[in-house]
C-alpha cells in the first residue's frame, strides 16, 4: 500500500511540476520576447539619430569629386574626423558612406569610412571598391536608393562583430539626387548583456517559485487527496478480501471535496453489496427452490401430453406421432388425441399466447375443455363455441389460444374439423407430396366471449398422411433473423415423405436445428403426424355398426340407406325392415328439426342385433335440446285432424310399429332406442343362430 502511494504522490507531483515549469517558461519566453524586442527597436532609433546627425556633417555634391581624383582635402578632413568622433560617442562600430553602383548594386565604392577602434577592423579608404556582398544587405541597400527611405530589415548578426543594428539613410547633393548611402552599425553588446542576466533571473526565480510551489502543493495534495485515497484503497481491498461488514474508517475523513463523497460512496456500497450478498443467497436459494418447483411442472405437463406411441397398437385403421420441445422449462403448447368412440379419432393442436408458467396452466384448462366437449356426433363447431365461451369468463390475464381440432371417421374416411386462428395443416395424399390444406383460420379462443366456429370437412383416403404443428416450427430464427417459414418446412416434409410419421418429424426437427444453428429458441416447437392406413368395416361394431351424420334433412337418404343395408345384412326380412325404416324417418326427422334448433349438431345412428329371440335395435344419440318423446300423449286417433291438431301422430306410429321404444338423457346426450323382432327371409328367428355374438 505504501508502493502505491509512492508511486500516486510521485505521479501527481511531477505532474504539478511539469504544469508551474511550462507555465514559467510560457512567461519567461513571453516577457524575453517583448523585451528584446523593446530593447532592439530602441537600438535602432538610437542608430537612426546617429544617421541623421552624421548626414548633417556631409557635402555630398563633393563626392564626385573625391571619387574622380582620389584627393581629399581640408573639408573632406574635418568631416572625416567629425565621423570618427560620432562612432565612438555613439557607440557604434561603424559609420560610412558609400557609392552603390546601380547597374547591379553588388559593387560598393566607400567616401567615408568611421571606424571604432574598439572593434579592431581597419578603416576603408576613400575609393576603395568591395565586391560580392551579402546579397539580403545589398537588396537593403537597394531598396534605399529605389525609394529614398529607410532600411526594412536593421538587425544583423555576423561572427566579426557580433548582434548589432544597422540604420541606412539615402545622402542626396543640393539637387535631390541620391548619391550615395550613408550607413551606421551599432553593436548591440548592452542588450546581449540585459537579455542573459534576465534569463538568469527568471530561471533562479521559476526555480525558487517552484520549489515554493512543490512544497506547498504537496503537502495540501497529501492531505487531502494522497493520504485518504490510501484509506480508501486499503479499506476497499480489506472489505474485498474477506466481505466482512463495513468498517467505519472512511466516515471519519470528512473530506470537503469529491474525496469525502467518494468515501462515503465506496462505505454506502459496501453495505449495499453485504444486503446484496444476503439478498442474493435467499434469491438463489428461491431460485433453486422454483427451478425444481419447475422442473416437476415441466414433468407433469409432460405427462397430460399422449408420450407413448404407437397410441394405439390395437387399433390398424390409424398411426399417430407427436413430439413437444418447450422454449423454456414449461411451455404454452399442447397437443392431444384420444377415441370419441370406437369409430372415431380426435386430434388437437393448440397453441396459448405468453410462455411459462400463466401460459402452462391456461393450456392445461384448454385442453381438458376441449377433450371434455368433443363427445360422439357432436359439431366441432359447437365444441369451439362452448369452449370459447368458458375460456373467456375465466381469461383475466388476457391470454388467448390458437386451435386446430379434426375428427376422423375410421369408417368413412371423413375428416371432420375447426381451425380456431391456428396454423393451416399439411395433407399428403397416398403417393403424392406433402401440400398445404387452405382453410379458413378463424378467430382465436378466448379472443371474444360470442365468437361461432365452423366445422368444415374433407374424405381421407387409405394412405393418406396429416401435418399439424404451431407457429414455433415456421416462426424458427437463425443468426440472421431469418425465418423457416413454410416452403421450408414444406420442403423438409417431402424429404421424409416415404418414411414412417415418427421419422417425418425427425426430419422435420433436424432441418430446424440445421437451419437455426446456434440461434436461441424463441417460441415453443410441437408437431403432430396422423396416417390413415386403413378403413374400418362398418360391421366392426360390437353386433352391429354405427353411424355420424350432420343433423339436417339432406342426411335422411343416407341415414335410411345405412339402417336398410345393416338389416339386409342381418337376414331381416323386408316385412320387418320397412316399418322400421317408417320409424327412422321418423325419428331422425325429428332430431333434424327440432333438437338443435337454429344451430346444426350431429347424430349418430347405431343399428345392433341383440338377445334372445334376436331383435334389431337402431339407437339415436344427439347433444341437442334434452327431450323426451315418448312424455307426449298419444293422439286420439278416433278424431279428425282438425279435432285433435297436428302433432304426436308420428311417434305414435312408432311406438305401435315397435316392439319396444325406450329414451334416457345422459352425459348431455338425448339417447332413445327401437327395437323389433327380426322376421328372416327363411321364417321367424326365435333364437340366436348359432356362431352370433
Amino acid at each position: 500500500m505504501r508502493k502505491r502511494k509512492r508511486k500516486l504522490a510521485v505521479a501527481l507531483t511531477v505532474g504539478i511540476a511539469v504544469i508551474i515549469l511550462l507555465l514559467a517558461a510560457i512567461t519567461a519566453t513571453t516577457g524575453y520576447r517583448e523585451f528584446t524586442a523593446v530593447l532592439e527597436r530602441q537600438y535602432n532609433d538610437t542608430a537612426y539619430e546617429i544617421a541623421e546627425t552624421a548626414l548633417t556633417y556631409l557635402n555630398p555634391d563633393k563626392f564626385e569629386e573625391y571619387l574622380k581624383t582620389g584627393q581629399t582635402d581640408s573639408d573632406y578632413e574635418r568631416i572625416q574626423a567629425r565621423l570618427d568622433a560620432l562612432v565612438v560617442s555613439g557607440s557604434c562600430n561603424f559609420i560610412y558612406v558609400a557609392k552603390i553602383d546601380d547597374s547591379d548594386y553588388m559593387t560598393t565604392t566607400y567616401i567615408y569610412d568611421a571606424v571604432n577602434p574598439a572593434t579592431g577592423f581597419d578603416r576603408y579608404e576613400l575609393g576603395f571598391r568591395q565586391q560580392d556582398m551579402d546579397p539580403q544587405y545589398m537588396e537593403e541597400l537597394k531598396h534605399i536608393l529605389d525609394t529614398g527611405g529607410k532600411a526594412e530589415k536593421y538587425l544583423y548578426s555576423y561572427s566579426e562583430s557580433g548582434a548589432h543594428t544597422t540604420a541606412g539613410l539615402a545622402v542626396k547633393d543640393s539637387h535631390g539626387n541620391i548619391v550615395a548611402v550613408l550607413g551606421v552599425e551599432k553593436a548591440m553588446t548592452v542588450l546581449e548583456n540585459a537579455r542573459s542576466a534576465y534569463v538568469r533571473h527568471v530561471a533562479l526565480i521559476a526555480a525558487i517559485v517552484t520549489v515554493a510551489a512543490f512544497t506547498v502543493y504537496f503537502l495540501w495534495l497529501n492531505h487531502m487527496l494522497i493520504r485518504p485515497v490510501a484509506e480508501i484503497t486499503m479499506e476497499a481491498k480489506r472489505f474485498a478480501d474477506n466481505s466482512d461488514k463495513p468498517a467505519e474508517i472512511l466516515t471519519a475523513l470528512n473530506n470537503p471535496y469529491e474525496i469525502g463523497v467518494l468515501a462515503v460512496s465506496v462505505q454506502k456500497m459496501e453495505f449495499d453489496i453485504k444486503k446484496y450478498i444476503e439478498n442474493l443467497t435467499l434469491v438463489t436459494a428461491e431460485k433453486e427452490r422454483i427451478g425444481a418447483e419447475l422442473d416437476v411442472a415441466a414433468d407433469i405437463q409432460k405427462s397430460m401430453l399422449p408420450c407413448i406411441f404407437p397410441a394405439f397398437p390395437e387399433r390398424e385403421e390409424a398411426d399417430i406421432y407427436a413430439t413437444m420441445k418447450p422454449a423454456k422449462e414449461v411451455g404454452g403448447d399442447f397437443y392431444d388425441f384420444f377415441m370419441v368412440d370406437e369409430g372415431h379419432l380426435a386430434i388437437v393442436m393448440a397453441d396459448v399466447s405468453g410462455k411459462g408458467v400463466p401460459a402452462a396452466l391456461f393450456m392445461v384448462i384448454g385442453k381438458t375443455l376441449i377433450k371434455d366437449h368433443t363427445r360422439p356426433g357432436r359439431n366441432l363447431g359447437e365444441v369451439f363455441t362452448e369452449v370459447n365461451k368458458l375460456l373467456c369468463e375465466s381469461n383475466s390475464e388476457g391470454l388467448f389460444i390458437t386451435a386446430f381440432e379434426g375428427v376422423l371417421d375410421l369408417v368413412t374416411g371423413e375428416f371432420r374439423y375447426v381451425n380456431a386462428g391456428h396454423e393451416m395443416p399439411f395433407i399428403q395424399r397416398a403417393e403424392g407430396s406433402f401440400e398445404v390444406y387452405e382453410i379458413s383460420p378463424g378467430f382465436v379462443l378466448a379472443g371474444l366471449e360470442d365468437m361461432r366456429y365452423e366445422e368444415g370437412s374433407l374424405i381421407l383416403q387409405e394412405g393418406d398422411k396429416l401435418f399439424q404443428y404451431t407457429d414455433g416450427v415456421t416462426e424458427a430464427t437463425n443468426h440472421r433473423n431469418e425465418l423457416f417459414g413454410r416452403e421450408r418446412l414444406k420442403a423438409a416434409l417431402n424429404r421424409g415423405r416415404d418414411k414412417s410419421i415418427c421419422d417425418i418429424l425427425e426430419t422435420v426437427k433436424e432441418s430446424i436445428d440445421a437451419f437455426a444453428g446456434t440461434a436461441p429458441q424463441f417460441d415453443d416447437i410441437t408437431m403432430l403426424c396422423m396416417e390413415f392406413k386403413s378403413r374400418m368395416p362398418e360391421n366392426n361394431h360390437k353386433n352391429g355398426a354405427q353411424l355420424t351424420v350432420a343433423a339436417t334433412v339432406q342426411n335422411m337418404e343416407r341415414v335410411a340407406d345405412f339402417v336398410d343395408g345393416q338389416l339386409e345384412a342381418m337376414g331381416c326380412a323386408k316385412e320387418v325392415r320397412i316399418p322400421i325404416a317408417i320409424a327412422v324417418d321418423e325419428l331422425f326427422a325429428n332430431i333434424a328439426f327440432y333438437a338443435y334448433r337454429t344451430d346444426t349438431g350431429s347424430v349418430i345412428i347405431r343399428v345392433e342385433r341383440q338377445g334372445t329371440p334376436l331383435r334389431a335395435v337402431v339407437t339415436f344419440i344427439d347433444t341437442g335440446i334434452p327431450y323426451n318423446p315418448l312424455d307426449r300423449k298419444d293422439p286420439d286417433t278416433g278424431l279428425t285432424v282438425e279435432e285433435r291438431g297436428i302433432g304426436g301422430l308420428g311417434i305414435y306410429i312408432v311406438k305401435k310399429s315397435m316392439d319396444n321404444v325406450t329414451y334416457e338423457y345422459k352425459d348431455g346426450q338425448n339417447i332413445l332406442k327401437i327395437e323389433k323382432r327380426i322376421e328372416c327371409e327363411y321364417g321367424r328367428q326365435e333364437t340366436e343362430p348359432e356362431g352370433m355374438d
